[in-house]
């Protein structure tokens, strides 16, 4: 019988049932992949004083988060992630949004995985200060998950504002 980390289930709750469906609906807000619409326009320009990122590339980036602190940090798993090229993402949206589930499905077993070993991997391409929270001690699987959360929320909040911010402009009926 295999064993149900409560922290992990927890996660997993409410990034697929609140977190990931809030990014499906956002995006479906800004017209998916159809053409014309506005998945891969960032809120400000090119050049930008206050430079900000397309929905898709907030989707692509969320998928590098969840891989690398997931797949790389709990379950150990051999990871290539280049963190700044998530950011020019012009690819379809909604197969990252699709594999963006499919990553979130899989952390229980990669936190089960992680306490197991009882010891976390590096996570591939982050810009976070790994090597201080490990001296600290604070670098641990719930804490991993609570990151996770915390990217997770954060970015649907940039996505929630990209869409309100992209959709305010657009030409009305």
């Amino acid at each position: 019988m295999v064993s149900v980390d409560p922290a992990a289930a927890a996660a997993h709750l409410v990034l697929s049932t609140e977190l990931v469906p809030g990014i499906r609906s956002a995006i479906a807000d800004l017209g998916g992949d159809g053409p014309g619409t506005l998945v891969h326009v960032a809120p400000t320009g090119p050049g930008s004083r206050w430079p900000s990122n397309s929905a898709a590339a907030l989707v692509h980036h969320l998928c590098g988060v969840i891989t690398s602190w997931g797949a790389a940090c709990l379950g150990a798993e051999e990871v290539v992630r280049e963190r700044a090229a998530e950011f020019e993402f012009a690819g379809p949206v909604g197969p990252e949004v699709d594999r963006l589930a499919d990553l979130v499905d899989r952390l229980p077993g990669w936190a089960a995985a992680a306490r197991d070993r009882g010891t976390l991997a590096h996570p591939t391409g982050t810009a976070f200060d790994v090597a201080a929270a490990r001296r600290a001690g604070t670098l641990t699987v719930d804490w991993v998950l609570a990151h996770i959360l915390h990217d997770v929320a954060g970015h649907l909040g940039h996505l929630e504002v990209t869409r309100d911010v992209l959709l305010d402009r657009a030409p009305g009926p």
